[in-house]
This record gives structure tokens, C-alpha cells and sequence, in this order.
């Protein structure tokens, strides 16, 4: 269970990280040290989420075909000096196909539920790391427009939505005869409603709040104290989907 979810989350933070860079390069001119960077990361956690586990062959060889288009696309950067827009938009379409294919993966609930949340999932993760990254470059390039980060706050606040509204649509089918909550002290008593406490307080609570800070506080420019807030809102998410992987290999259900 164990390699599951670790598979499980690296593979969607991978997938995020990989399409969330994709989109932002198609629409603004990024640094191609940044790119390498988002690049390179999400070769490597899709390499670590094909390694031999319990996940079945289908879904290795899916994180294995998204850690050869990251690793594609990072080495012509390197070979060339810039990012193209063919491979971004191949990155991007990579990434959600393999979401949509491992979705199902040990899933009792709707599929389109299990899509939805293995989107979200990935958007979450992706939209919060690459931001935070992207954050940094702030500091040694006082030119580079504040529009890029704006887009990738603009994705945090549209994938906890996402989130938020996955979860809720778990819940009405079937999830919540899961959690087994007839009652508030059922959460404490309930093994895994005392899970899913912990997972919607970390993984849904504090990012709809810090989702709202991070957008003003890029609205008026103040890049430091944005990516001071997306390092806590990543620690928190990275938690929160922990505890939804968990939840999801254990009951079947994307909590």
C-alpha cells in the first residue's frame, strides 16, 4: 500500500508540474532556467512513480512515457537554448492523458469521479510547486513580467476550487457511507473519518484561505510574501493529498 501511494502522489505531482509549465510557456515567455528546472523535476518523479510496486504494468509504463517527454523536452532546451511550443503543447497533452488512464486504478467510484479527482489532484500539486518555483525567479530577475505568476496563482485558486468540488462529488456517491459519519463524534471514532478530518482541514480548509492571500498579495506585487505563502500552502497540500492517496487506495474512493 505503501508504494501505492507514493506512486501515486509522486505521479500526479509530476503530471501537474509538467502541465502547468506547459501552459504557462505556451501563453508568456518564461526563463528557460525555470522551465529546465520544472522540467527535469517532473522527469525525475515520474521515473520514481514507474519504479517496480504494486501498481499495476499499465500505470508504470504511463509514468514511464510522461518521465520520457519531460526528460525530451528538458534536454532541447539544453541543446538549444529555448523552449518550443510543440513539445509544450505534447508535455501538456501527455500529462492528462496519462492522469485520465491511471484514474481508474483501483477505483469503486464513478470513473468520471476518479478523473476528475485525479485531475484536480495533479492541477493542486502541480499549480502550487510550480508557482512557489516560479516565485524565485523574482529574485534575480527584477524584469521578468509579474503576469506569469499572476496565471499561476489564478491556477492555484481554479484547482482548489477544482478540489473542493471533486471532493464533495466523492462524497454524495458513496463516499460518505466510507467515512461511516452518522454523527460529529463519528469523526474522532471513525478510522477513516478521523483521516478525512485531517485531510480536508490540510488539503481543502487551509488552501481555500491561503489561495485568497496569495492572489492579493501578487496583485500588488509583492512576489517574496507570495512564495512565502505558496512554501506553507505547499507543505499543507503536499499532506492533505497524501492523506487523500491513502484514502483512495484503502476505500477505493478519491476523498
Amino acid at each position: 500500500m505503501i508504494a501505492q501511494v507514493t506512486s501515486a502522489l509522486t505521479g500526479h505531482l509530476a503530471a501537474g508540474g509538467l502541465l502547468l509549465a506547459a501552459i504557462l510557456s505556451l501563453f508568456h515567455r518564461l526563463p528557460v532556467g525555470f522551465l529546465r528546472f520544472c522540467t527535469s523535476a517532473s522527469a525525475l518523479l515520474a521515473a520514481f512513480a514507474a519504479m517496480p510496486s504494486s501498481s499495476e504494468t499499465r500505470v508504470r509504463l504511463a509514468w514511464a512515457a510522461l518521465s520520457l517527454v519531460a526528460a525530451v523536452w528538458y534536454v532541447t532546451m539544453v541543446a538549444r537554448g529555448e523552449s518550443q511550443k510543440l513539445l509544450a503543447v505534447l508535455a501538456a497533452a501527455t500529462a492528462v492523458l496519462v492522469l485520465v488512464r491511471n484514474a481508474g486504478s483501483g477505483a469503486v467510484t464513478p470513473e468520471w469521479i476518479a478523473v476528475l479527482s485525479s485531475l484536480s489532484s495533479a492541477l493542486l500539486l502541480g499549480a502550487v510547486a510550480v508557482t512557489m518555483v516560479l516565485g524565485h525567479w523574482y529574485l534575480v530577475d527584477s524584469s521578468l513580467s509579474i503576469s506569469p505568476l499572476r496565471d499561476g496563482a489564478l491556477f492555484v485558486s481554479l484547482a482548489v476550487a477544482a478540489r473542493w468540488a471533486t471532493v464533495v462529488a466523492a462524497l454524495v456517491f458513496g463516499g460518505w457511507e466510507i467515512l461511516r459519519i452518522g454523527r460529529a463524534a463519528d469523526v474522532i471514532f471513525s478510522t477513516n473519518g478521523l483521516f478525512f478530518l485531517f485531510r480536508s482541514l490540510m488539503g481543502l480548509g487551509a488552501p481555500l484561505l491561503l489561495a485568497g492571500l496569495i492572489w492579493q498579495t501578487v496583485k500588488i506585487r509583492s512576489t517574496q510574501s507570495a512564495t512565502g505563502l505558496l512554501y506553507v500552502l505547499l507543505i499543507l497540500v503536499l499532506f492533505g493529498e497524501l492523506i487523500s492517496t491513502f484514502l483512495r487506495v484503502a476505500t477505493g474512493h478519491p476523498l
